[in-house]
């Protein structure tokens, strides 16, 4: 289902947190690229980036936000 899926925005919003605490569980250098990888291997989050491009593009399940910080309210 489409809602189970989010950008880092809207998962931010949702559970009411900052939109930098959510992307920080996005950075190998904070969260650890281990950590990372077995998400994006269980299919909880992935990303795009562009052929040739700088940014990073994420999407997020909600399963991979109760892992990080619980159900919301």
């Amino acid at each position: 289902m489409i809602n189970n899926f989010m950008t880092p925005a809207e998962a931010a919003h949702r559970w009411g947190i900052s939109l930098e605490t959510v992307k920080n569980k996005l950075k190998p250098s904070i969260a650890g690229q281990e950590s990372i990888d077995q998400l994006i291997d269980k299919g909880l989050i992935k990303y795009f980036q562009k052929p040739g491009g700088k940014r990073k593009e994420w999407i997020i399940s909600v399963q991979a936000m109760e892992y990080w910080f619980g159900k919301k309210e």
